[in-house]
């Protein structure tokens, strides 16, 4: 514990949320927090890495038990001051392994060695004296300290706290380490730096590296997130049945494997978002992608009845359908600006409830195809025109909720409930929508055959978007 690697051992009574603020200051869910009363026994490190390098380390320690004690014995030994310290020393000489003062000296051990002081309590509870004996003790260290006020509870008393703590510390600090996000902790660590001089330029790279992090983060997210819409835009599936068979019998099969392919791709985005912000034993829940509905329409009763055909004819016939459908759409909606105004502003206020029209939701169609005297039987890509602001939506309310979600809240995400209140896309102004989609259309033209490359234009839309949630 030096300078190269600053050390803070988190230190308070028991059950004020020092492992809460430890494991939020990481970024690691391993560390145990339990609503009891001395769930840390054992000083443990959690080291704060970028790249494999450790920037600085916290130390989760056990709480006071016998402060008042503890420092009646030190009080004893005091020759004066100056000699403090020294007290320290010797009571652990003398109480380190015994059955006296067990949790007093594992606290104080990493603090003797070397590591400032971050001391722990909890704003919503009263202010009362025997706190004093604590903080004296960690006063005779004579380490770099700093105190944080956490509000675990509803009540606020950090007006009865502060001019108590800023006896004893340097810098005093509010900071709820179950509703903070990145800026917070960049702020704390900015703190960090005033302690002590010699810590400051490790602890300038330290806040450099995490802010460079969280922007390579940020890239990599916008990177999946337009990955992912572009392949659930341009999927299709196929299915390779005897030439004796009826297309029919695998209309459910397809339908099923068609909607378990979007459904594990967005799942699969989900679970490689949560991994970059270092989130790995989250529970989320959510309404699953809703499954395409299949409109039993004319249309789609001919294009299931048309095995018969040959290819030439198929192609012609569903030039001719699909002339048909658009008519019929705009003539009954419209007009195509009526239609998307409605979807995007009416139906995505639920995030993903309206997701299908009176439009065919996917082409399915039968290509007389033969592979040695088999056919191929191909569904998608999904052609409903609300399809893609749905995507969007849900990935971009996932994505902000992992990205702002502090690693000490156990809790299970609902994005369910996100999903009731109005969408982020809902709010787009006319011109971004229309930027938004003309995009969508061009990746619908590509060749489903083609390799999946989503274009810059999106992730520039989505950095934008992205952009104007933080703000």
């Amino acid at each position: 514990m030096n300078a190269v690697n600053p050390a803070f051992a988190v230190i308070g009574r028991v059950n004020k949320g020092k492992s809460s603020i430890v494991s939020t200051l990481t970024e690691d869910d391993s560390v145990l927090i339990e609503s009891g009363a001395g769930t840390t026994v054992h000083c443990r490190e959690f080291p704060v890495r970028v790249d494999g390098q450790t920037l600085l380390t916290l130390i989760d320690t056990p709480g006071f038990q016998q402060a008042p004690r503890a420092l009646a014995w030190m009080q004893a030994h005091e020759v004066s001051a100056a000699n403090r310290r020294e007290v320290i020393k010797n009571f652990l000489k003398k109480f380190d392994g015994t059955d006296d003062f067990v949790d007093e000296c594992r606290l104080l051990k990493p603090i003797m060695a070397g590591a400032g002081v971050l001391y722990v309590v909890d704003g919503a509870k009263p202010f009362r004296r025997n706190y004093e004996a604590e903080m004296e003790i960690l006063r005779w260290t004579g380490q770099p300290r700093m105190a944080l006020i956490n509000q675990i509870g509803a009540g606020d008393y950090t007006s009865d706290w502060q001019p108590a703590l800023d006896q004893y510390f340097s810098i005093v600090r509010k900071f709820n380490a179950h509703f903070v996000g990145f800026r917070d902790r960049i702020r704390l660590l900015e703190s960090f730096r005033e302690l002590h001089e010699p810590w400051r330029p490790n602890l300038e790279a330290a806040i450099k590296f995490l802010k460079g992090d969280w922007e390579r983060r940020e890239r990599a997210a916008i990177y999946t997130i337009a990955k992912m819409i572009c392949e659930q835009l341009t999927f299709v599936r196929e299915l390779v049945i005897e030439r004796y068979e009826r297309a029919e019998d695998y209309r459910l099969k397809l339908e099923r494997e068609f909607h378990d392919a979007l459904r594990d791709n967005e799942k699969k985005a989900r679970r490689n978002i949560e991994k970059l912000y270092q989130h790995h034993k989250i529970e989320v829940q959510d309404s699953e992608l809703a499954k395409p509905i299949f409109d039993e329409d004319l249309f789609a009763e001919t294009t299931w009845s048309m095995l018969g055909l040959t290819y030439k004819q198929l192609v012609g016939i569903g030039a001719f359908a699909g002339a048909t459908v658009g008519g019929a759409m705009d003539a009954t909606l419209g007009g195509s600006s009526f239609f998307m105004g409605t979807l995007v502003g009416g139906a995505l206020g639920a995030g993903s409830v309206m997701f299908y029209s009176n439009q065919r939701l996917a082409s399915i169609e039968t290509l007389k195809k033969f592979v040695k005297g088999s056919q191929i039987l191909k569904i998608g890509p999904h052609q409903n025109k609300n399809f893609p602001w749905v995507l969007l939506d849900r990935a971009l309310l996932h994505y902000i909720s992992i990205r702002n979600l502090a690693h000490s809240r156990r809790m299970r995400i609902n994005l369910s409930d996100e999903n009731k209140k109005a969408g982020i896309t809902s709010r787009l102004g006319n011109d971004q929508r229309k930027v938004l989609t003309k995009i969508f259309n061009n990746i619908r033209k590509k060749d489903p055959g083609e390799p999946t490359r989503q274009p810059k234009d999106l992730e520039l839309e989505l950095r934008l978007l992205i952009k104007k949630c933080a703000d």
